[in-house]
This record gives C-alpha cells, structure tokens and sequence, in this order.
C-alpha cells in the first residue's frame, strides 16, 4: 500500500512540475513580439493567433530553418497543448470557466509556435 502511495505521489509531483515548466516556457514566448514578416507569413495580425492554429504553425515551424536550440521546448509544448486540450474536454463538461481557460491555454501555445517561427525566420527575413 506504502508503494502505491509513494508512486501516486510521485506522479502527480512529476505533473505538477511539467505544467508549471510549460507555463514558464509560455510565459517567456509570450512576451516576444512577433515580427511583421511573421505575421504576414501565417496571415493574422497578432491579436488573431488563436490555439486551433497551433498544428498549422508548427508545420510551419517544421519547415523554418531549425536554429538547433528549441527542440526541446516545442516537445515540451506540444505535450501540453495535447494535455490542456484533453483537460480541457472534459472540464467543459463543468462549466464555462473551463472553457475559457482552455481556450486561453491554446491560444498561449499558439503564440508560442509563432514567436517560435519568429525567430526561426528572422535571419531569413532581414537579409
């Protein structure tokens, strides 16, 4: 019984720490701004990059030049995304706050992948 404590407790410490090294990524993406030849690339100005765009900007950013340095967080990222869309599902059930919450953590991917892409253009772009 003590095992199965100490690996329920351990998994949900392993999740708690995943979300929060996620939302720290988020955080430091979101305070990029997204360059105008970005923006024209993907069509959207960048009040309009909402999370259903998240797998087409990262097809994008699949395509981008890859600078070598952000592998790791576009898994971290996608990974949450998924999570956050599959919470999300079944919060919804709930109530509308869920709702918005999930729609705010897609959205927050989404401009992730754009600052992303951002960056992986800028050379290309400026020359």
């Amino acid at each position: 019984m003590i095992p199965v404590a100490i690996l329920m407790f351990s998994g949900m410490a392993l999740v708690q720490f995943f979300m929060s090294y996620a939302r720290s990524i988020l955080a430091t993406y979101a305070m990029a701004e997204i360059s105008p030849a970005t923006l024209n690339l993907i069509g959207a100005q960048a009040s309009e990059i909402r999370g259903p765009e998240f797998h087409h900007l990262l097809n994008l950013v699949r395509l981008a030049p890859n600078p070598g340095d952000d592998k790791w967080d576009l898994r971290v990222v996608r990974s949450y995304y998924s999570v956050v869309n599959a919470i999300g599902a079944m919060a919804c059930l709930f109530g509308p706050s869920a709702c918005k919450w999930r729609e705010r953590e897609s959205d927050l991917c989404s401009k992730f992948a754009a600052a992303v892409l951002d960056r992986r253009i800028a050379p290309v772009a400026a020359s």
